[in-house]
């Protein structure tokens, strides 16, 4: 699904997690789904880096394709 996504239905798909500099396995995610809340190192989908943004624990409405190492957030899935 690269790029950006302007579409509004449930995701189909969810992929955990493993912080990484890789791209997230299935391109940009609709979103996460975060277990523990706390911080993330991410890549949004435009390819800016941010680091430390806080993830609530839940669903976090964010298009990305990198969870990159570092940050507290845990048991992290992406949702296509």
């Amino acid at each position: 699904m690269g790029g950006k996504s302007s579409a509004i239905w449930s995701a189909s798909k969810i992929v955990a997690v493993t912080k990484a500099s890789t791209p997230l396995p299935g391109g940009t995610c609709r979103g996460l789904l975060v277990g523990t809340a706390g911080t993330a190192n991410v890549t949004d989908a435009d390819g800016n880096a941010s680091d430390s943004v806080p993830l609530q624990a839940g669903y976090n409405p964010l298009q990305l394709t990198h969870v990159r190492t570092g940050g507290t957030a845990t048991d992290i899935w992406a949702l296509y």
